[in-house]
Formats: C-alpha cells, structure tokens, sequence
C-alpha cells in the first residue's frame, strides 16, 4: 500500500520546529533542509505546505516536480477567513506537479485539498492515478489552474473523510475560477470528467469563468446517487465545455457519456444553476439534466453543434428557462419545465423554433467556427465565435433574470452579450489610425428598412488621440455616442485628423518630436525634416550600418501581449527591408518588415507585431540588421492594457542626450535604478558602448544573493531591466551590474 504524503500542522515535524516567515519558495531541486525562506535556497513542496501560516504565500518555480505518493493537505492545516494560505506559481513561470509516477489507481489522487482556505494559482496537475485534485474542503479558491492527462476526473469535489456522512461536512463555499481541464481518461473510458461535484459535495460551491475539454467523459459531473443522496446546488457560470468523448489526439471510446453539462443522476433533485455558459461539439448532449428533476434556474447558455440534443431536459423536470440560445444540434432539444416569456430558441425536429416569432440561423451569428483562448486572467475567449451579428433580432429580446447582467433595453439571447441597444440601434464606427492625419471612414449602419432622415445612433470607438468629425458634434476618445441623420444613400462619413503624440487608452503613439517624457529616448542617427509629410514635420534618419536603431520607453501596467506598429517611408534603390524589435535588450521580434515605398515622402505604417510583456517599464528599440540603407522612421504606436510613456531621463539614464537639430552624443555609461526607493518594481537602466555580455545580481545587506536579474549578452545601446521587488522585505539591497570586466554596485531601498 503507498505511503501518503501527510502535511498537516508544523507541530507534526517534531522539535519544535516553526517558521514565522510568511513568503516560502519551493523549487524542483528543493531541499528539505532549506526553510525556503530564500528564494535561492528553496525548499520542498511538502516542507512549505507544513510550515507556511496562514497569511503566507508558497512560490513555486517553474518546472516540474515528481511525485510518486498523494500530497494531502489535511483538514488540521487550515488559514483563516482573514487570511488564506496561499499557493502560487512565481511570477510567469510554470509549476507541473507531475503524478506520473502513481500507479493507477482509485485512492492514488494527485494533490488531496482537506483543509481549509487556501487558494492555488496557475499549478498545473498532471499524471495522477485518480483525480487531478480531491477537493475536500471548505472556503477555498483554485484559480488559474490546469488538470490535464489525470486518470480520474482532473477536479473532484467530494469527500475525503468517508465518515463525513452529512451535507454539512461535505466541501462547501469553494471557487473554481478560470481554470481548465483537458485530456482526463481513466481506463474504463467511462469516468474521467474534466470538473466533477458530484457525490458528496456540499452547499455554495461555484465554477466560474473554467474550460473543460477533451475528456473522456463529461466536461463537468453534478452526479448524485441514492446511496449517499442529494448533494449541494452548484452553480455554474462563464463556463465553456467542447469536444467531450474525443481526447485531443482524436481517440474516443463508446463508453463514456459524452456530455457537456452533466447536471445530476439517479432521479434526485437539485436546485443547480447555469449562467452563461457555452456548450458546443461535445458527443452527446451539450446541457442535460440527467434525470435531476430539481427546479434548476438555466438562463443565457448557449448550445451549438453536440451530438445529440444541445439542451435535453427530460420528462420530470421542474427547470426554468430563461433566454436560451440552441443550433445545429444532432438530435432535438428537451425542455420541459417551465420557458420564461418568448425568450428561448431551441432546435426540435432539426429547426430553429420559439413560442413567439423568434428562429436563429448561421446568420445570425458573426462566426460559427469554432474559437477558444484564454484571456490574461485565464477566463474564456471565444472572440467571434457564436457571438451575435449586428442586426440580429436576438439582441435585446430577452427577459430580466437572476444573476444576468446586460446592456442594452434586455438581455440578448444566449451567452454571448452583444451590448447593442434595439433599433433604431447603436452601431460600431471603425476609424483607422493611418493615414496619421486627414482621412475618411464611411460606416453604414446595414438598415435597408431605413429611409433617409432617420435619426441612429452611432457608437464611435477610435484609437485614442485622435479627434473625429463629420457629424452633428465631435466624436473624440475611447467610446463616444452621437446621433446623425442618415443621408440618402444610408451612410455616415466621418474625418479624423491626429493629435501629436497620441497617448492615453489602449494606444500610445510616440513621435520622434515628443520630448523625453514623451517615450521617445535616442537614436543612432539624426533628427531631420527634409522630406515632407511626417507627422509633427521631424523623423529619424538612421545611420547605414547594421544595429543602429531608435530607443523608446514604455510603461505598461499589467501583464499581456502589446502591439508594435512604426510609420515610415522606404523609398531608396538599395535599401534593406527589415530590422528587428528588441525589448529590454533582448529580441523580441527577429523580423520585422520595412516595404519599400514609392518614393521618400510616400508614408506608410509596418504590419502590427506582437510581444508579451509583464508589468513594468521597458527598453523598446527597432534596430537594423544589415549595413544598408534603411527606412527613416516617423513614429512608433504600441497598443494593448493602456501602455504609456516611460521615463527615459536623458541628463542621466539614457544613452544620449539631444544636442541640436541632428547631433547625439553619450553622456552616461553609468547603471541606475529607479525609482529607488521602490515598492513593488524598479527599473535598472545601464548603456553599452559595444556588445557584451552583462551580469546584473540582487544582493541582501548580508551579501546573499538574492536573485539574479539577468546574464545573458546585450548588443550596443541603451537598455532597461525591470526587477520585481515586490516579494522582498523591507530592508536595504544592492544590485551589481557586471561587464566588460568591470563592476558596478548600485544601493536600493525597499520601503
């Protein structure tokens, strides 16, 4: 019989031994012998989850760790309401618990969740014997995590301890949000769920925001049983599940259910609730209540394209429908219990069908091709995906329900919230960025009934920095609404003319012009103002050799991927057509293409790139990769999470300091930080006179190291690093800039 892994209280180590530290890293290569208190010193998983108190936090670094025993956290090893115990993946690194090692087998689970308050981050939990992980206890929060390739269900809530007989000591009050399970297979092909409440579970318990796909059996399992009999209402929101009964190699079996939203068993009644969700390509029904007659509250799904029935509510059922969005189902929809108003469109005897005059058609919708990603806080992104067209007579057409947000004069129908008002409607108005000034865009808002006159309202959502006209008002910022009449031919025209600079929103434009607060920081080259038509009159001519290039600054607040586009001309004979995007001195884009243009004074702006950044201030340079000619550059727009403008000071952080119309010249080779002191992060900006390799390490006053920053080669120019200081105690530290042989030890202060 195999040997769990207990982690209880600190007091079960024996001796005495406790920590009071409330931040713990934990690595792969972990030492038992290290408290983990130091981030270069870790220690094991086991360790940190029998010392950490409540409060603290548990870092785990990337990479994966092998387990061939269950780690249980039992139920003596609890945090507080005031204060979980927290369990996080370190910065953007990935943790793997990998259960490979477990036999499978029913009791070999992965991780055994029995205590109380904790909340795990961004693990994943791979390889188990059984599930993924056994959520057994109260209060607690999984967010951000992945259950993959388990050989039960990847998430299991129910019961640990088999002498809690009683609703009440089952797990109640947890949170699965924004989690994903895909790829569960048990060997009978008939079990692995991707999330499972089902058994014994309790009250308050709520999936919000997961994707569950690929799995043998069911994208999620509410099943109760008469032995054991009712469990807890769980409700469920956001939540998407597809391609359930096919893993992602394509392999099925006949003997798994197959369903989407499985909501119940054995003729039992519970009161579960299903919000938002989207059900699509599972092998057999999308949503069913499995013979769980309970008055379940079902409002704003949407089902698509299963096997079988997209929603099958069987005879028995006390269910309430509420603006319900059904197509293309194999088989027809079951809804009994009672429909709400006219507000649910179901697909029976293979049509579209509605108590009043409502029908769904492809039309209706901007994109039937599937799409699922995930956005930065790990919640679903289908993009266009079963997303209501313009026009469509499912917006605005439902009925008010529990829990249903909406914009607009009602819910639309379906999970997917337009945010359209009914006719006469609001309608997009898409504006370009380029040309940089003057231009014009004609939207027209697609209502043939419309005769000319007719008063609509318009929604303009242009890139920020930029001023509209060409209607009765002006339209300017992120999201302005104004009325026009429409003209005879049932257009609107509107002109837009460019602000310098730009800035602001989810678009920061940075000009060659702007000062350097603006962003822009130096260039290897001169400023100029002979051709005519760039934006602010001045552009960057480079120098022709290879790596020369333009440095920016850019601040950007949270974590996500950003878009880089240029304007410039390229209208030279023998010219090179791309440069690459390097972001704190290391490449970001290896290729980014420059076209030749017409002529010199033919401007133009480059295809958007992309580059992910986590939070903080960053180096951005576009730099030459050949010793060619090579295009001269106007300004440079970053867009994503409301980017701005970096400090670059040039009188001491930056690699050069303007001197007149066209002459840079270094003033400062010196490493700085700032701002210094600083509370979460700070930035280490330092200028290399030729490429080299630089070294930068964080130091405590003791002299530990602390972490290293980097260590890697940085090609000629001004570069930026950004340090997270937002874990460290507060205390003095030094970080040292190593170079070219030489040393440089800066003094920072954590406040």
């Amino acid at each position: 019989m195999k040997t769990l892994i207990l982690l209880a209280l600190s007091c079960l180590l024996g001796g005495g031994m406790s920590y009071a530290q409330t931040t713990l890293y934990v690595a792969p290569g972990g030492s038992a012998s290290n408290p983990g208190t130091n981030i270069n010193a870790p220690t094991t998983f086991a360790n940190a989850l029998a010392t950490i108190p409540a409060g603290g936090t548990i870092y785990l670094r990337g990479g994966t760790y092998s387990f061939s025993a269950s780690v249980i956290i039992a139920a003596t090893n609890n945090g507080t309401s005031s204060a979980n115990k927290n369990v996080t993946a370190y910065g953007s690194e990935v943790p793997v618990l990998d259960f490979s090692g477990q036999a499978v087998a029913d009791a070999n689970r992965g991780v055994v969740l029995d205590g109380d308050y904790w909340h795990f981050t961004g693990i994943t939990i791979t390889g188990a014997g059984d599930n993924g992980m056994l959520l057994a206890g109260n209060n607690n929060i999984i967010e951000k995590c992945i259950f993959s390739k388990n050989h039960d269900s990847g998430l299991q809530l129910s019961r640990y301890v088999t002498s809690n007989t009683t609703i009440s000591s089952w797990p109640s009050n947890n949170l699965i949000l924004n989690c994903e399970a895909f790829d569960n297979q048990d060997p009978d092909n008939e079990d692995a769920d991707g999330f499972a409440a089902k058994l014994t579970c309790g009250t308050g318990n709520v999936f919000r925001g997961c994707i569950s796909h690929n799995n043998i059996d069911d994208g999620w399992d509410l099943y109760a049983k008469t032995e054991t009999g009712p469990i807890g209402p769980v409700t469920l929101e956001n939540c998407v599940s597809y391609g359930n009964g096919t893993l992602s190699s394509g392999s099925t079996s006949g003997n798994g259910d197959k369903n989407g939203f499985k909501l119940g068993g054995s003729g039992i009644a519970v009161n579960h609730i299903i919000r938002r969700c989207v059900a699509f390509n599972n092998g057999h029904h999308g949503i069913t209540d499995n013979n769980n007659p309970g008055a379940m509250e079902v409002s704003n799904n949407t089902s698509y394209n299963n096997a079988e029935s997209n929603f099958n509510f069987r005879d028995g059922s006390t269910a309430t429908y509420r603006n319900n969005l059904s197509f293309n189902a194999g088989s027809s929809d079951k809804s009994i219990g009672t429909e709400a108003g006219s507000s649910n469109v179901w697909w029976k005897n293979n049509v579209s069908t509605n108590s009043g005059s409502l029908v769904v058609s492809s039309a209706d919708f901007i994109s039937t091709t599937p799409s699922v990603g995930k956005n930065s806080d790990g919640s679903p992104n289908l993009g266009n995906f079963l997303a209501l067209a313009s026009g469509s007579d499912l917006i605005n057409t439902g009925v008010t329900a529990p829990g249903i947000t909406y914009t607009g004069s009602a819910p639309d129908i379906g999970a997917r919230e337009s945010g359209s008002t009914s006719n006469p409607g609001t309608y997009t108005l898409s504006l370009t960025a380029s040309p940089a000034a003057g231009g014009t865009v004609t939207a027209n808002p697609n209502a043939s009934s419309y005769t000319a006159g007719t008063v609509v309202t318009l929604t303009a959502t242009p890139a920020s920095g930029y001023t509209f006209s060409g209607w009765s008002g002006a339209a300017s910022g992120t999201s302005t609404t104004t009325t026009v009449t429409v003209n005879s031919n049932l257009s609107v025209t509107a002109s837009f003319t460019a602000n310098n600079g730009g800035g602001g929103g989810n678009t920061l434009r940075i000009d060659d012009a702007a000062s350097a607060t603006g962003g822009y920081c130096s260039a290897d080259g001169s400023r100029q103002n002979s051709y005519s038509g760039a934006d602010g009159g001045y552009y960057i001519n480079l120098s022709n050799a290879t790596a020369k290039g333009v440095n920016y600054s850019i601040t950007v607040p949270s974590a996500g991927t950003y878009s880089f586009v240029w304007r410039y001309a390229n209208g030279g004979s023998n010219v090179s057509t791309t440069a690459r995007l390097l972001v704190n001195g290391s490449t970001a884009v290896s290729s980014v293409s420059f076209p030749k243009t017409s002529a010199w004074t033919a401007w133009t702006t480059t295809a958007a790139v992309t580059a992910t950044l986590a939070a903080g201030t960053y180096t951005v340079r576009i730099e030459t990769t050949s010793s060619t000619e090579f295009a001269i550059i106007d300004w440079l727009e970053v867009t994503g999470n409301s980017p701005s403008a970096g400090a670059c000071n040039a009188g001491a952080l930056s690699a050069a300091a303007y001197k007149g119309e066209d002459t840079y010249t270094v003033v400062s080779e010196a490493a700085r930080v700032y701002p210094n002191p600083v509370v979460n992060t700070s930035t280490i900006s330092f200028y290399n006179k030729q490429e080299t390799r630089v070294a930068v390490r964080l130091f405590d006053a003791s002299g530990a190291l602390v972490n290293t920053v980097t260590n890697q080669r940085y090609p000629a120019g001004q570069h930026q690093l950004t340090v997270d200081c937002s874990r460290l105690v507060k205390a003095v530290y030094f970080i040292r800039v190593e170079r070219e042989g030489k040393s440089e030890t800066l003094r920072i202060i954590k406040e």
